[in-house]
Protein backbone atom coordinates (compact mmCIF):
# COMPACT_ATOMS: atom_id res chain seq x y z
CA UNK A 1 0.00 0.00 0.00
CA UNK A 2 1.23 3.12 -1.20
CA UNK A 3 1.85 6.19 1.97
CA UNK A 4 -0.47 8.69 2.31
CA UNK A 5 1.09 12.16 2.19
CA UNK A 6 2.82 13.51 5.76
CA UNK A 7 0.47 15.69 7.51
CA UNK A 8 2.20 19.11 8.29
CA UNK A 9 5.33 19.40 10.67
CA UNK A 10 4.64 20.47 14.21
CA UNK A 11 6.40 20.80 16.77
CA UNK A 12 6.18 17.96 19.81
CA UNK A 13 4.50 18.81 22.72
CA UNK A 14 5.77 18.55 26.67
CA UNK A 15 3.71 16.33 28.21
CA UNK A 16 4.13 15.22 31.87
CA UNK A 17 4.85 11.07 31.83
CA UNK A 18 2.46 8.70 33.80
CA UNK A 19 0.80 9.47 36.62
CA UNK A 20 1.70 13.08 36.69
CA UNK A 21 0.05 13.80 33.17
CA UNK A 22 -3.23 15.83 33.13
CA UNK A 23 -6.16 16.34 30.89
CA UNK A 24 -3.99 19.48 29.68
CA UNK A 25 -1.46 17.17 28.33
CA UNK A 26 -4.13 14.94 26.74
CA UNK A 27 -5.58 17.93 25.27
CA UNK A 28 -2.16 18.93 24.16
CA UNK A 29 -1.60 15.53 22.53
CA UNK A 30 -5.08 15.41 20.50
CA UNK A 31 -4.31 19.08 19.16
CA UNK A 32 -1.34 17.14 17.25
CA UNK A 33 -3.70 14.49 16.46
CA UNK A 34 -6.38 16.61 15.46
CA UNK A 35 -6.51 20.14 15.57
CA UNK A 36 -9.39 21.55 16.99
CA UNK A 37 -9.77 23.92 14.85
CA UNK A 38 -10.50 21.94 11.88
CA UNK A 39 -13.99 21.06 13.35
CA UNK A 40 -17.12 22.00 11.66
CA UNK A 41 -18.72 25.37 13.28
CA UNK A 42 -21.15 23.70 14.38
CA UNK A 43 -19.29 20.91 16.35
CA UNK A 44 -18.62 21.07 19.65
CA UNK A 45 -15.07 19.70 20.58
CA UNK A 46 -12.15 19.91 22.90
CA UNK A 47 -12.16 19.86 27.00
CA UNK A 48 -16.37 19.72 27.56
CA UNK A 49 -16.06 18.31 31.35
CA UNK A 50 -13.75 18.97 33.81
CA UNK A 51 -10.51 21.28 34.39
CA UNK A 52 -7.30 21.05 32.45
CA UNK A 53 -5.54 20.66 35.66
CA UNK A 54 -7.07 17.58 36.36
CA UNK A 55 -5.35 13.79 36.71
CA UNK A 56 -5.91 12.00 33.36
CA UNK A 57 -2.93 8.94 33.66
CA UNK A 58 -5.83 6.63 32.93
CA UNK A 59 -7.57 7.40 29.72
CA UNK A 60 -10.70 5.82 28.12
CA UNK A 61 -11.72 5.84 24.59
CA UNK A 62 -15.09 5.45 23.41
CA UNK A 63 -17.16 6.49 20.71
CA UNK A 64 -20.41 7.50 22.36
CA UNK A 65 -20.34 8.42 26.32
CA UNK A 66 -23.30 6.26 27.54
CA UNK A 67 -24.59 5.28 30.98
CA UNK A 68 -22.74 1.96 30.04
CA UNK A 69 -19.27 3.89 29.37
CA UNK A 70 -19.65 6.47 32.03
CA UNK A 71 -19.94 3.43 34.99
CA UNK A 72 -17.45 1.51 33.33
CA UNK A 73 -15.26 4.44 33.30
CA UNK A 74 -16.55 4.89 37.13
CA UNK A 75 -15.39 1.14 38.09
CA UNK A 76 -12.22 0.92 36.46
CA UNK A 77 -11.44 4.87 38.26
CA UNK A 78 -10.57 6.37 34.92
CA UNK A 79 -9.07 10.01 35.54
CA UNK A 80 -9.98 11.12 31.54
CA UNK A 81 -13.16 10.14 28.61
CA UNK A 82 -11.94 10.66 24.81
CA UNK A 83 -14.83 10.07 23.37
CA UNK A 84 -15.60 10.72 19.50
CA UNK A 85 -18.75 12.07 19.19
CA UNK A 86 -19.45 15.06 22.11
CA UNK A 87 -21.82 13.97 24.99
CA UNK A 88 -22.98 17.62 24.94
CA UNK A 89 -23.91 19.23 21.63
CA UNK A 90 -26.75 21.86 22.01
CA UNK A 91 -27.02 24.11 25.19
CA UNK A 92 -26.83 22.87 28.58
CA UNK A 93 -29.09 24.70 30.91
CA UNK A 94 -28.28 22.37 34.22
CA UNK A 95 -25.81 19.52 34.65
CA UNK A 96 -28.18 16.83 36.31
CA UNK A 97 -29.38 13.20 35.36
CA UNK A 98 -32.11 15.53 32.79
CA UNK A 99 -29.16 17.28 31.47
CA UNK A 100 -29.52 17.33 27.60
CA UNK A 101 -26.97 14.78 26.98
CA UNK A 102 -26.43 10.71 25.88
CA UNK A 103 -25.91 10.19 29.52
CA UNK A 104 -27.73 10.55 32.75
CA UNK A 105 -23.70 10.28 34.58
CA UNK A 106 -22.75 13.57 34.37
CA UNK A 107 -23.16 14.75 37.92
CA UNK A 108 -21.78 11.04 39.08
CA UNK A 109 -18.59 11.81 36.29
CA UNK A 110 -17.93 15.26 37.37
CA UNK A 111 -18.07 14.46 41.39
CA UNK A 112 -14.64 11.78 40.87
CA UNK A 113 -13.08 14.63 38.86
CA UNK A 114 -13.55 12.93 35.57
CA UNK A 115 -12.76 15.05 32.26
CA UNK A 116 -14.32 14.55 29.46
CA UNK A 117 -12.65 15.39 25.85
CA UNK A 118 -14.69 15.22 22.37
CA UNK A 119 -13.04 15.09 19.27
CA UNK A 120 -16.03 14.19 16.43
CA UNK A 121 -15.36 16.44 12.87
CA UNK A 122 -11.69 17.13 14.04
CA UNK A 123 -10.59 14.39 14.23
CA UNK A 124 -12.68 13.58 10.92
CA UNK A 125 -11.05 16.29 9.02
CA UNK A 126 -7.57 15.88 9.99
CA UNK A 127 -4.65 13.65 7.81
CA UNK A 128 -4.54 10.25 9.07
CA UNK A 129 -8.06 10.88 11.01
CA UNK A 130 -11.46 8.89 10.65
CA UNK A 131 -11.47 9.25 6.75
CA UNK A 132 -7.97 8.35 6.29
CA UNK A 133 -8.31 4.99 8.45
CA UNK A 134 -10.96 4.08 5.64
CA UNK A 135 -9.03 4.94 2.90
CA UNK A 136 -5.67 2.70 4.51
CA UNK A 137 -8.17 -0.55 4.17
CA UNK A 138 -7.66 -0.31 0.68
CA UNK A 139 -4.52 -0.25 -2.23
CA UNK A 140 -4.91 3.40 -2.71
CA UNK A 141 -1.88 5.14 -3.87
CA UNK A 142 -2.92 8.74 -4.14
CA UNK A 143 -5.50 10.80 -1.76
CA UNK A 144 -6.96 13.86 -1.14
CA UNK A 145 -10.01 15.88 1.06
CA UNK A 146 -13.49 15.45 -0.86
CA UNK A 147 -13.97 19.06 0.97
CA UNK A 148 -10.64 20.80 1.42
CA UNK A 149 -10.93 23.29 4.55
CA UNK A 150 -9.87 26.87 3.77
CA UNK A 151 -8.92 29.31 6.68
CA UNK A 152 -11.31 32.72 5.69
CA UNK A 153 -8.91 35.73 5.95
CA UNK A 154 -6.31 34.03 7.61
CA UNK A 155 -3.69 37.33 6.51
CA UNK A 156 -2.88 39.66 3.88
CA UNK A 157 -1.03 39.99 0.26
CA UNK A 158 0.71 43.85 0.42
CA UNK A 159 1.41 45.06 -2.78
CA UNK A 160 3.23 48.55 -3.00
CA UNK A 161 4.87 49.91 -5.57
CA UNK A 162 8.27 51.81 -5.24
CA UNK A 163 11.69 53.46 -7.12
CA UNK A 164 13.57 49.78 -7.47
CA UNK A 165 16.65 51.52 -5.51
CA UNK A 166 14.24 51.78 -2.55
CA UNK A 167 12.67 48.20 -2.66
CA UNK A 168 15.35 46.44 -0.75
CA UNK A 169 15.27 49.25 2.37
CA UNK A 170 11.16 49.04 1.96
CA UNK A 171 11.49 45.45 2.31
CA UNK A 172 13.38 45.49 5.11
CA UNK A 173 11.03 48.09 6.84
CA UNK A 174 8.39 45.75 6.59
CA UNK A 175 9.44 42.73 7.51
CA UNK A 176 10.68 44.29 10.74
CA UNK A 177 7.22 45.30 11.50
CA UNK A 178 6.21 41.57 10.86
CA UNK A 179 5.53 41.08 6.95
CA UNK A 180 6.93 38.43 4.61
CA UNK A 181 6.87 35.31 7.09
CA UNK A 182 6.03 32.20 5.74
CA UNK A 183 6.43 29.62 7.88
CA UNK A 184 9.73 29.12 9.41
CA UNK A 185 11.20 32.07 6.50
CA UNK A 186 10.92 35.63 7.08
CA UNK A 187 11.37 38.49 4.58
CA UNK A 188 9.85 37.03 2.29
CA UNK A 189 8.80 39.05 -0.80
CA UNK A 190 8.23 38.68 -5.00
CA UNK A 191 9.59 42.00 -6.72
CA UNK A 192 8.46 42.86 -10.54
CA UNK A 193 9.87 45.55 -12.42
CA UNK A 194 7.40 48.01 -14.51
CA UNK A 195 6.20 51.44 -15.08
CA UNK A 196 4.51 53.78 -13.21
CA UNK A 197 2.13 57.08 -14.33
CA UNK A 198 1.26 60.08 -12.09
CA UNK A 199 0.28 63.61 -12.10
CA UNK A 200 0.04 65.43 -9.18
CA UNK A 201 -2.47 68.51 -8.59
CA UNK A 202 -1.38 71.88 -7.70
CA UNK A 203 -1.78 70.69 -3.63
CA UNK A 204 1.06 67.97 -4.61
CA UNK A 205 4.61 67.77 -3.52
CA UNK A 206 5.57 64.48 -5.42
CA UNK A 207 9.46 63.25 -4.60
CA UNK A 208 9.86 62.34 -8.46
CA UNK A 209 9.08 65.19 -11.29
CA UNK A 210 6.66 68.50 -11.04
CA UNK A 211 3.51 68.85 -9.68
CA UNK A 212 0.77 69.21 -12.90
CA UNK A 213 2.77 67.42 -15.20
CA UNK A 214 2.18 63.73 -16.22
CA UNK A 215 5.30 61.72 -15.16
CA UNK A 216 6.20 58.24 -16.22
CA UNK A 217 8.63 56.25 -13.86
CA UNK A 218 10.53 53.11 -13.20
CA UNK A 219 8.97 51.19 -10.36
CA UNK A 220 9.37 47.90 -8.74
CA UNK A 221 6.21 45.54 -7.46
CA UNK A 222 7.02 44.62 -3.94
CA UNK A 223 4.51 41.64 -2.50
CA UNK A 224 5.02 40.58 1.03
CA UNK A 225 2.11 38.75 3.12
CA UNK A 226 0.90 40.06 6.28
CA UNK A 227 -0.22 38.86 9.04
CA UNK A 228 -4.12 40.35 9.82
CA UNK A 229 -2.31 41.36 13.74
CA UNK A 230 0.27 42.72 12.47
CA UNK A 231 -1.43 44.65 9.37
CA UNK A 232 -1.65 48.23 11.31
CA UNK A 233 2.24 48.26 11.80
CA UNK A 234 2.89 47.06 8.83
CA UNK A 235 1.16 50.21 6.89
CA UNK A 236 2.44 52.69 9.51
CA UNK A 237 5.99 51.44 8.38
CA UNK A 238 5.24 51.47 4.73
CA UNK A 239 4.34 55.47 4.89
CA UNK A 240 7.15 55.82 7.40
CA UNK A 241 9.55 54.46 4.79
CA UNK A 242 8.24 55.06 1.50
CA UNK A 243 9.76 58.05 -0.45
CA UNK A 244 6.55 59.32 -2.19
CA UNK A 245 4.23 61.65 -0.77
CA UNK A 246 0.92 59.11 -1.46
CA UNK A 247 2.34 55.32 -1.91
CA UNK A 248 0.28 53.23 -3.84
CA UNK A 249 -0.55 49.95 -2.16
CA UNK A 250 -3.19 47.28 -2.24
CA UNK A 251 -4.04 44.63 0.44
CA UNK A 252 -5.93 41.25 -0.64
CA UNK A 253 -7.52 39.25 1.73
CA UNK A 254 -5.11 36.00 1.43
CA UNK A 255 -7.27 32.46 2.55
CA UNK A 256 -5.15 29.26 3.27
CA UNK A 257 -6.13 25.49 3.23
CA UNK A 258 -5.71 23.92 6.03
CA UNK A 259 -2.94 21.21 6.84
CA UNK A 260 -1.10 22.42 2.97
CA UNK A 261 -4.32 21.20 1.01
CA UNK A 262 -4.49 17.47 3.19
CA UNK A 263 -7.38 18.38 5.86
CA UNK A 264 -10.62 18.82 4.95
CA UNK A 265 -14.27 16.37 4.99
CA UNK A 266 -14.28 13.18 3.41
CA UNK A 267 -11.53 11.63 1.77
CA UNK A 268 -11.09 10.19 -1.73
CA UNK A 269 -8.49 7.56 -3.03
CA UNK A 270 -7.28 6.44 -5.99
CA UNK A 271 -7.14 2.88 -6.29
CA UNK A 272 -3.73 1.11 -7.82
CA UNK A 273 -6.01 -0.40 -10.30
CA UNK A 274 -9.83 -0.66 -10.58
CA UNK A 275 -11.74 -2.46 -8.28
CA UNK A 276 -15.33 -3.79 -8.50
CA UNK A 277 -17.07 -3.43 -6.05
CA UNK A 278 -17.85 -6.61 -4.39
CA UNK A 279 -13.80 -6.74 -4.31
CA UNK A 280 -14.10 -3.81 -1.93
CA UNK A 281 -16.47 -4.96 0.28
CA UNK A 282 -14.38 -8.21 0.79
CA UNK A 283 -10.91 -5.58 1.64
CA UNK A 284 -13.74 -4.06 4.02
CA UNK A 285 -14.96 -7.09 6.08
CA UNK A 286 -11.14 -7.88 7.00
CA UNK A 287 -11.21 -4.68 9.03
CA UNK A 288 -14.63 -3.24 9.52
CA UNK A 289 -18.26 -4.75 10.92
CA UNK A 290 -20.30 -5.28 7.86
CA UNK A 291 -23.31 -7.03 9.98
CA UNK A 292 -25.64 -4.13 9.39
CA UNK A 293 -24.28 -2.79 6.46
CA UNK A 294 -26.52 -1.76 2.94
CA UNK A 295 -26.05 -0.29 -0.58
CA UNK A 296 -27.11 2.33 -2.63
CA UNK A 297 -26.27 1.39 -6.48
CA UNK A 298 -24.39 -1.67 -7.98
CA UNK A 299 -21.63 -2.92 -6.73
CA UNK A 300 -21.00 -5.39 -9.90
CA UNK A 301 -19.44 -2.14 -11.44
CA UNK A 302 -15.46 -1.41 -11.39
CA UNK A 303 -14.44 2.15 -9.57
CA UNK A 304 -10.91 3.66 -10.06
CA UNK A 305 -11.72 5.62 -6.65
CA UNK A 306 -13.39 5.42 -3.05
CA UNK A 307 -14.71 8.38 -1.27
CA UNK A 308 -14.49 7.70 2.50
CA UNK A 309 -17.12 9.20 4.36
CA UNK A 310 -17.19 7.89 7.51
CA UNK A 311 -20.64 8.92 9.96
CA UNK A 312 -23.28 10.87 8.71
CA UNK A 313 -22.26 13.09 5.68
CA UNK A 314 -25.30 13.60 3.36
CA UNK A 315 -25.35 13.13 -0.36
CA UNK A 316 -24.74 16.61 -1.73
CA UNK A 317 -20.56 16.12 -2.08
CA UNK A 318 -21.08 12.75 -3.87
CA UNK A 319 -21.08 13.66 -7.89
CA UNK A 320 -18.74 10.98 -9.13
CA UNK A 321 -19.87 7.63 -10.59
CA UNK A 322 -16.51 6.34 -10.72
CA UNK A 323 -15.74 6.90 -7.02
CA UNK A 324 -17.63 4.12 -4.61
CA UNK A 325 -18.53 5.89 -1.27
CA UNK A 326 -17.66 4.44 1.86
CA UNK A 327 -20.07 6.37 4.34
CA UNK A 328 -21.73 6.14 7.85
CA UNK A 329 -25.69 6.22 6.89
CA UNK A 330 -27.58 7.48 4.46
CA UNK A 331 -31.16 8.95 4.47
CA UNK A 332 -33.98 7.89 2.04
CA UNK A 333 -34.12 10.99 0.25
CA UNK A 334 -29.99 10.80 0.39
CA UNK A 335 -29.71 7.53 -1.07
CA UNK A 336 -32.13 8.41 -3.93
CA UNK A 337 -30.63 11.41 -4.71
CA UNK A 338 -27.17 8.94 -5.50
CA UNK A 339 -29.25 6.71 -7.48
CA UNK A 340 -30.00 9.57 -9.81
CA UNK A 341 -26.69 10.78 -10.17
CA UNK A 342 -25.33 6.61 -10.87
CA UNK A 343 -23.55 7.01 -7.65
CA UNK A 344 -23.17 3.70 -5.41
CA UNK A 345 -22.33 3.82 -1.94
CA UNK A 346 -21.96 0.99 0.97
CA UNK A 347 -23.55 2.37 4.30
CA UNK A 348 -21.44 0.55 7.00
CA UNK A 349 -23.09 1.84 10.11
CA UNK A 350 -22.81 5.34 11.61
CA UNK A 351 -21.07 3.59 14.61
CA UNK A 352 -19.33 0.67 12.11
CA UNK A 353 -17.39 3.47 10.23
CA UNK A 354 -16.43 5.61 13.45
CA UNK A 355 -15.24 2.71 15.45
CA UNK A 356 -11.47 2.45 13.81
CA UNK A 357 -10.78 5.48 15.22
CA UNK A 358 -10.37 4.24 18.46
CA UNK A 359 -7.55 2.10 17.95
CA UNK A 360 -5.80 4.64 16.01
CA UNK A 361 -6.17 7.31 18.54
CA UNK A 362 -4.87 4.44 21.67
CA UNK A 363 -1.64 4.30 19.79
CA UNK A 364 -1.06 7.82 19.01
CA UNK A 365 -1.85 8.68 22.68
CA UNK A 366 0.35 6.29 23.77
CA UNK A 367 3.19 7.99 22.24
CA UNK A 368 2.32 11.43 22.60
CA UNK A 369 1.62 10.82 26.70
CA UNK A 370 4.15 8.48 27.38
CA UNK A 371 3.64 5.90 30.69
CA UNK A 372 -0.56 6.87 30.31
CA UNK A 373 -2.98 3.97 30.35
CA UNK A 374 -5.24 4.72 27.37
CA UNK A 375 -7.22 1.50 26.66
CA UNK A 376 -10.77 1.32 24.61
CA UNK A 377 -13.70 0.77 26.14
CA UNK A 378 -15.41 -2.58 26.54
CA UNK A 379 -18.93 -1.21 26.90
CA UNK A 380 -18.73 1.02 23.81
CA UNK A 381 -21.38 -0.59 21.25
CA UNK A 382 -23.54 0.48 18.84
CA UNK A 383 -27.09 1.28 19.43
CA UNK A 384 -28.15 -0.09 16.29
CA UNK A 385 -27.37 -4.20 16.04
CA UNK A 386 -28.64 -6.89 13.33
CA UNK A 387 -32.10 -8.44 13.68
CA UNK A 388 -30.25 -12.10 13.42
CA UNK A 389 -28.70 -11.12 16.38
Amino acid sequence: MARRAAAPRRSRTNVRRGADARASDVLAAVELIAPLAGAAEWDNVGLLCGRAEWPASRVLLAIDLTDAVAREALRRRTQMLLVYHPPIFKGVRSVTPAAAASTTMLPDLLAQRVAVIAVHTALDAAPGGTNDLLVDMLDCVERWPLEPQRVEGAGYKLVVFVPPAEAPRLRAALSNAGAGVIGHYAECSFELRGRGTFLGDETTRPAIGQRGELETVEEARLEMVVPASRLGPVVRALYAAHSYEEPAFDLYPVHELRGRGQAGMGRVGRLRRPLRGRAIVEALRRRVDLSTATVVGDLRRRFARVTAAAGSFGASAHRDPDSLVITGELRHHEALELLARGVTAICLGHYASERPALAYLRRRLRALVPGAKVEVSAADRSPLVSVAE
